[in-house]
This record gives structure tokens, C-alpha cells and sequence, in this order.
């Protein structure tokens, strides 16, 4: 499996910052100028380019304030997902197989889309598999999609290198 070595952007430091009971997560919320300041240092963006990345990152739907505090949204965490998810265990690799009708092509297209920027490799064309676990995430997609019945996820091992 190649690694997901996809470059930090701006907007993924933000999304990565807001994840829940982090350090980053509670100064943007009670101390935004400094936690701006340290994401400054620690990602290489200016501040200005960070709080732009910010409010790209409301206006596309990736964070929402419903009390004044920042919160990743469903869309958010699935933005970041390359640079949360864990590796499997051992050799195990997640297997994702799809047989989607052409009436739901452009949903089929999304899949594959979301299935690359994961960093899954494409085993055939509707067969991909990661050793990293989506499955949390891949299995709400599956259900956000209605794909419930064309897409079958499974955790295997690679038998032969």
C-alpha cells in the first residue's frame, strides 16, 4: 500500500485543529488570536492566509459555530479523514467492492473520487482497498449515498506480496 503523503493545506491545519477535545480545538475557542499564532508557527501559513482557510472552511460547510464555538461537520471530518485514519493491524487491509448501476453514475463517480483522495489503491476497476480504517466513515457515506446495497466493505489480509 502506498501512504497518503497529500501536503497540509491551510484549511486541512484548521479542519485538524477543530477535532473534539484537542489543544487546538479549545484555544480557537477561547482564545482564537493565539490559537492563530501558534498554527502560524507550527503549519508554515501566514495568520491571514489561516483565517481565510477559516472561513472558506464555514462558507463550504466544513465547520459550523451553532454556539459561537467551531465545530467540524460530518463533511469536515470526512475532509480530513487521510490524515486521522490509523493503520490496520498486521497485514490487514480494508476492501471496498462496488457494483453500481448506471442510473447512479455520477454517486458511482463521487465513490471513486472519495475512495482516491482517501489513498485507496484501485485493485480493479470497482474493487479499492488502504490499509488504513475508514470503515466508520466509509460505512456513512455508503448509508448518506443510499448505496447500502451496491457497496460491500471488507477487513482482509493480503495473502500473497
Amino acid at each position: 500500500m502506498r501512504a497518503n503523503n497529500k501536503k497540509k493545506s491551510a484549511l486541512t491545519h484548521i479542519l485538524l485543529a477543530l477535532m473534539p477535545y484537542s489543544r487546538q480545538n479549545l484555544l480557537l475557542s477561547y482564545s482564537p488570536n493565539r490559537f492563530f499564532n501558534e498554527l502560524e508557527r507550527k503549519s508554515g501559513f501566514k495568520t491571514e492566509s489561516l483565517k481565510v482557510a477559516y472561513k472558506r472552511g464555514k462558507t463550504r460547510g466544513l465547520i459550523s459555530e451553532p454556539v459561537g464555538k467551531p465545530q467540524l461537520t460530518k463533511l469536515g471530518l470526512r475532509h480530513i479523514q487521510p490524515f486521522v485514519a490509523k493503520e490496520l493491524s498486521g497485514k490487514a487491509i480494508l476492501m471496498v467492492i462496488f457494483d453500481i448501476p448506471e442510473q447512479k453514475s455520477t454517486t458511482r463517480t463521487h465513490l471513486r473520487r472519495l475512495l482516491k483522495s482517501w489513498g485507496f489503491e484501485q485493485v480493479q476497476k470497482s474493487v479499492w482497498s488502504t490499509n488504513k480504517d475508514y470503515r466508520e466513515a466509509l460505512s456513512e457515506t455508503i448509508t448518506e449515498l443510499q448505496l447500502e446495497e451496491h457497496v460491500q466493505l471488507y477487513e482482509c489480509v493480503h495473502l500473497k506480496e
